[in-house]
C-alpha cells in the first residue's frame, strides 16, 4: 500500500506545533472584545475602526495595553513561520491531489495557497503597524487594508478547501465528512463576511478543525497496490 500524503503530514504536525506555540503567546483575554468574539487576536483580524481598536488594547499607556501590545507583536511576528508551514501544508496537499487523480483543476487550490501567503503577511503588517502606531492615532490606512486582506485570506482558505471538497466526497465516510466540512467552512465564511459575530469565531474553528482532519487523512489515506 501506498501513502502518497505521508511526508505532507509530518509538515502538518509542524503546523500543529507552531499553532500550539501561537496559542500559548497570543493574550487569551482582552479589556474589551466585539459582541460574539471571544479570541482576542481574531477580534484584532476582524476589527473595523479606531475606537474598537482602544476598546480592544484597553487605557492609553495601561498595564492591560502594554502587554497587550506586546504579547500581539510576538505572535504576529511568529505568525509569519505558521503561514508558511500552513500555506505550504494546502499547496502540497493540493499539489498530491491534482497529481493522483490526474485532474489538473486541483492545482488552482495549490495557486491559492500562494495567494493566502502573500495576504495573510500583508496581514500581519497591518497588525504590527497598527500596534506601533496605537499611541499617534494615525493608523486608518492600516485598518483599510487589513480588511481586505483579513478577508482575502480567510476567504482563500475557504475556497481551497472548496475546491478540495470533490476529492474528498471519492472517498469513504471520513473523507466525505471532511468535504462537508471544508464546504461548512465556506458557507460560514459568507455569512461571516456580511453578519461580523460569533460567526466569525466559528469560522476560525471550522478552518482550524479541518487543518486537522486533513493532517490526520494525511497519515492514514491509503492507496491499493496495482494488481
Amino acid at each position: 500500500m501506498n501513502r502518497p500524503f505521508l511526508k505532507i503530514g509530518f509538515l502538518g504536525l509542524l503546523v500543529i506545533g507552531m499553532g500550539s506555540v501561537l496559542l500559548m503567546v497570543f493574550p487569551s483575554k482582552a479589556p474589551w472584545m466585539m459582541d460574539g468574539f471571544f479570541t482576542p487576536i481574531i477580534a484584532f483580524e476582524f476589527i473595523q475602526s479606531k475606537s474598537e481598536v482602544y476598546q480592544l488594547f484597553g487605557s492609553p499607556g495601561s498595564v492591560d495595553q502594554l502587554s497587550m501590545i506586546k504579547a500581539m507583536d510576538l505572535g504576529n511576528r511568529l505568525d509569519y513561520i505558521f503561514m508558511v508551514l500552513y500555506a505550504s501544508f494546502l499547496f502540497f496537499f493540493s499539489f498530491v491531489c491534482a497529481k493522483n487523480t490526474g485532474q489538473r483543476y486541483y492545482y488552482a487550490a495549490s495557486f491559492l495557497s500562494l495567494v493566502i501567503l502573500i495576504a495573510d503577511a500583508i496581514e500581519n503588517i497591518q497588525l504590527l503597524r497598527i500596534t506601533s502606531k496605537i499611541i499617534h492615532h494615525d493608523f486608518g490606512k492600516e485598518l483599510f487594508f487589513l480588511h481586505w486582506f483579513t478577508w482575502i485570506k480567510w476567504g482563500g482558505i475557504t475556497i481551497v478547501f472548496l475546491i478540495l471538497a470533490p476529492y474528498f466526497f471519492k472517498g469513504r465516510i471520513y473523507s466525505k465528512v471532511i468535504a462537508a466540512l471544508g464546504i461548512s467552512s465556506f458557507i460560514l465564511y459568507i455569512f461571516a463576511y456580511f453578519n461580523r459575530s460569533i460567526l466569525n469565531e466559528f469560522l476560525g474553528l471550522s478552518v482550524s478543525l479541518m487543518f486537522l482532519m486533513m493532517i490526520v487523512y494525511s497519515f492514514i489515506f491509503r492507496t491499493e497496490p496495482e494488481k
